[in-house]
């Protein structure tokens, strides 16, 4: 595997078509940088899958994706199986695994036959929520991935995310790659903040559109210094999730994205972008994460350091 993939780097595809290797998934994809709507590092593929995974990857791929993270919540997998049944009736998915152990073991064989598509370049991961790196992590599910992601919640009904949040996870994710020494994610901290301020203005009858830019402020002064301190260098990533794109044309959100996120841009932090798409409808609408990530300073040469790892870790594989 090591010697094709050094081939893949380094020859052309008239050269990898007589070499001994067989072509390898995504070969014919286009050296270079990828940009930002060709890449999506966040996208469910496990119990909540509505349609068949081929199909489901037949959306990513038609809308300009090159390379994509399937990954699945790991707690779903703790359900009973009466609890999985119930659940599953009720949100009508097409997707169907065991619970527990036995359900990883499915969920990651379906990624590995969807990991041959030449059109596509499959990595793997988990999303788990942030609780359980106070709680303790399932550990030999976590080594089962490529990627790691965690669920910034939006504690609705309880204070919001906010910088002291992310310094406290992301020091907490550096403690914990000495165990698991794959890329980690932040995953979509900041729209998680703004959902919790709305919704909390909404059950209390006040008028969310009359928050302020300063009240959406993820950061106090000193705090994003202190991230990127933590993070700049680092394997740990933050994301820029398409929910971001919901919120782009409230001004005060903007604002507020804005001066929370580009500062640690320019300060060294690394980013994904991903879709974070559950549902056909979402796979329909089309991934223009350019549209927000421009004046947020999130560029296609940062996001493609992530992949830059996957792909190197990958070809150190055995």
């Amino acid at each position: 595997m090591r010697m094709c993939v050094a081939l893949l780097l380094g020859l052309s595809s008239a050269a990898l078509a007589e070499s001994a290797c067989p072509p390898l998934p995504g070969y014919g994809l286009p050296p270079g940088v990828f940009a930002l709507h060709e890449m999506d590092l966040h996208l469910h593929a496990g119990m909540e899958r509505p349609v068949p995974l081929t199909d489901w990857l037949d959306y990513a791929a038609k809308d300009g994706r090159k390379v994509v993270v399937l990954l699945d919540h790991l707690e779903l997998y703790r359900k009973s199986p009466e609890e999985y049944r119930q659940w599953r009736d009720e949100g009508k998915f097409q997707a169907e695994y065991p619970v527990g152990a036995a359900g990883h073991d499915a969920l990651m064989k379906d990624f590995a036959q969807a990991g041959r598509r030449q059109d596509l370049i499959v990595f793997t991961g988990w999303e788990v929520y942030e609780g359980e790196l106070d709680t303790g992590v399932e550990a030999e599910a976590l080594r089962r991935v490529d990627l790691l992601g965690w669920h910034i919640s939006p504690n609705n009904g309880r204070e919001a995310p906010n910088g002291q949040t992310l310094l406290r996870r992301a020091q907490q994710l550096k403690d914990l790659q000495k165990d698991f020494p794959v890329p980690m994610v932040l995953f979509h901290p900041f729209t998680m903040r703004i959902e919790n301020l709305q919704r909390t203005a909404q059950r209390e009858g006040r008028d969310s559109a009359a928050i302020t830019a300063e009240q959406y402020r993820f950061f106090q002064p000193g705090e994003q210094e202190q991230l990127a301190e933590i993070l700049r260098g680092s394997s740990i990533y933050i994301e820029i999730s398409n929910s971001t794109g919901h919120y782009w044309d409230q001004p005060a959100c903007r604002a507020a994205l804005i001066a929370d996120i580009r500062p640690l841009a320019e300060q060294g932090v690394q980013f994904i972008v991903s879709t974070d798409a559950h549902s056909v409808k979402h796979a329909e609408e089309p991934f223009r994460p350019e549209s927000y990530c421009t004046e947020l300073g999130v560029t296609p040469e940062n996001t493609n350091t992530i992949v830059r790892e996957l792909l190197a870790i990958r070809a150190k594989s055995p």
